[in-house]
């Protein structure tokens, strides 16, 4: 985070501590460790603050107000209580005009589900800042606090919606872990890989009112969990699913991960154009390979057409995950293949024989494993020499001028877990786009682009 900001954040919280004496809402002075804790909760609600304003104004941010979210552990930032950063910063902000609310907090009882308050700057901090929206994403990078090697336990249980029917309601909640050397080994590997992501930038290339068509759009879709690109997050965390660090294990977190995969092919680092290549058949390639065996055919071709290759794939990785045989299908939709559930069930069975003993045993959470251990090496390779990779589950994005690069690396990285070939492919799904780079600029160019695209020539040059 830029020197400037938190200067002013360090002015904001000076101004808050007067502001809750002289008005009576702090009683007494508070000692030195409080006033410590009141400049890093301060620091910490204004660069949330500030990093949603600089992705919609209109989206705010979501704040806890339930007290259990601040007891001291490994995923609450050090000096955040409830005490001091809500019951203190906080209604001082919103006190003294800084914040307001744009939902309040609701929970059901019932469905043992709510929604968070949701809380956004007023003009008056963003006055107190006065930054360009566009240039507050790159003075933001790196002010995410949390711990970047998370464990995350899914658990359901049955609900009764509003139409009085039960159903299975998904919980995800963050466990602690004991340290180990392998702990801190997978941390020393995310800071190097985010040392190396923060020391570049990737943006979107659009033009300010294709920017702000798809931050609707997002905000409007269950499926982006209601949330805009938040380019600030340049870096990237790993999630577990067991505290033993076997299943699971995928790096999530970076903005480029929460867009429309036809946007990827707008994505430039460093304000060059990129590629994206993945790993054609991972999953069913190491599941062959586990066995010593190689798949030499199309995993997804059980002879229902080409068209509905992506509906079995869906239908492929659901049985991996599936703890036991079920008569249910899977929540894939089939319909336009003409067949039955259990008819494709069976297609998928015969193609793979060989290792029909791998579905129905909820092996899904551990090929994700597999795959972040390659997905890691990959992404450390490039690290070490300074160039930023940006990692998609099973596919990469790096500049278009090391695409060969990149290949060689997938290829290394995979042959270091397995004996067998993989087929590496562009994962491009549309024709790749063209733009005046920065090592392309030409003043007729620049002349041309810099007002309908003035954000992106503003973070990018």
């Amino acid at each position: 985070m830029s020197k400037e900001l938190q200067q002013r954040i360090r002015e904001l919280a000076a101004h808050l501590l007067n502001f809750e004496q002289s008005t009576g809402l702090k009683k007494q002075k508070r000692s030195p460790a409080s006033v410590e804790k009141f400049h890093l909760s301060t620091a910490w609600l204004c660069k949330r603050l500030l990093a949603a304003h600089a992705a919609s104004p209109n989206f705010g941010m979501r704040i806890a107000r339930d007290k259990n979210r601040y007891k001291k552990g490994r995923y609450v930032p050090d000096g955040i209580t409830f005490d001091i950063a809500i019951e203190g910063v906080l209604l001082a902000m919103e006190i003294d005009g800084f914040v307001r609310q744009l939902r309040g907090g609701e929970f059901s009882r019932n469905t043992g589900s709510g929604k968070q308050t949701r809380i956004a700057a007023t003009a008056k901090l963003l006055d107190w800042f006065a930054e360009s929206d566009s240039l507050l994403p790159k003075k933001l990078v790196g002010c995410e606090d949390a711990d970047p090697l998370l464990v995350q336990i899914t658990t359901k249980k049955k609900v009764t919606n509003l139409k009085g029917k039960q159903v299975l309601q998904k919980h995800k909640r963050l466990v602690d872990y004991n340290e180990t050397d392998s702990t801190k080994r997978m941390r020393d590997n995310l800071e190097l890989i985010n040392d190396c992501l923060e020391r570049h930038w990737s943006d979107l290339y659009l033009s300010d009112a294709e920017w702000l068509e798809l931050q609707r759009s997002l905000m409007s879709n269950k499926e982006h969990d209601y949330a805009p690109v938040q380019l600030h997050r340049q870096t990237v965390r790993r999630i577990f699913n067991d505290t033993k660090f076997r299943t699971g294990g995928r790096f999530y977190g970076g903005w480029w991960q929460n867009i429309p995969s036809a946007f990827r092919r707008f994505i430039t680092i460093d304000g060059k154009r990129t590629s994206e290549f993945d790993f054609g058949r991972l999953h069913p390639t190491i599941l062959y390979a586990q066995d010593r065996l190689v798949l030499s055919e199309d995993a997804y071709d059980i002879g229902i057409g080409e068209e509905h290759r992506d509906v079995v794939k869906k239908l492929f990785n659901a049985m991996v995950h599936m703890k036991k045989p079920q008569d249910n299908p899977p929540k894939v939709k089939f319909s336009q293949t003409g067949k039955t559930w259990k008819q494709l069930r069976d297609l998928i069975l015969e193609k793979h024989e060989l290792i029909r003993h791998k579905f129905f045993c909820g092996k899904g959470n551990e090929l994700q494993y597999e795959d972040s251990k390659i997905a890691e090496l990959v992404m450390l390779y490039f690290a070490k020499q300074d160039i930023a990779v940006l990692p998609v589950h099973d596919s990469f994005i790096i500049r278009r001028s090391l695409e060969d690069w990149l290949v060689q690396a997938m290829q290394e990285a995979f042959s270091n877990f397995y004996d067998v070939p993989i087929k590496i492919r562009d994962a491009a799904k549309f024709l790749v786009m063209d733009f005046p780079a920065s090592d392309e600029i030409v003043v007729e160019n620049l002349v041309k682009h810099i007002e309908e695209y003035n954000g992106w020539w503003s973070r990018n040059t």
